[in-house]
């Protein structure tokens, strides 16, 4: 089974097609490439996961979340077959890939919960942070960075956090 969602030569493509240039960098490595692949795939597991329509198709023993049985794509109102593995999840994994190459571990922070920074000034240096009081979410996940690409990516195959169980279709 593979360690990361997608192709590294797909994702090569993909990257030149929109002018990325970082991922095909002078001095970058297919090693650091297929390294942020699988960096990437991890944390899109991690964050989105549990958004994911559907069961992992090959159960707890599976390493990804993908393929899935009973996934289905909302924008097209179609079944996903339960040996696909989706264009969205491999172009959501080479967004979050291409922020992993740039920035290794960029896309699975390591956080302190409840210090959120409310207001910094940098002179006589001043910190204010925001507590869970004020509405702040204090959660790891409220924490994590968010790339849009990869939002946008998803938009169509993900169930709502806030969706109860009786609206997941199964």
């Amino acid at each position: 089974m593979a360690d990361f969602y997608g192709v590294l030569a797909a994702a090569t493509t993909y990257h030149a097609d929109r002018g990325n240039a970082a991922w095909s960098a002078d001095g970058v490595t297919d090693a650091q490439r297929t390294a942020a692949l699988v960096r990437a795939s991890g944390a899109l597991d991690g964050q989105y996961g549990s958004q994911f329509p559907g069961y992992k198709t090959g159960g707890r023993a599976q390493a990804l979340a993908w393929p899935r049985t009973g996934a289905w794509d909302a924008c097209a109102d179609e079944d996903i077959p339960d040996d696909e593995i989706p264009v969205q999840i491999e172009n959501a994994a080479y967004e979050l890939a291409l922020a992993e190459l740039v920035r290794p571990g960029s896309s699975s922070p390591t956080v302190t919960p409840g210090r959120v920074v409310k207001r910094q000034k940098v002179d006589t240096i001043e910190r204010e942070f925001f507590s869970a009081s004020e509405g702040a979410s204090m959660s790891p996940d409220a924490m994590r960075p968010v790339l849009m690409a990869v939002e946008d990516a998803l938009r169509c195959i993900l169930v709502p956090a806030s969706a109860s169980v009786d609206l997941l279709r199964v």
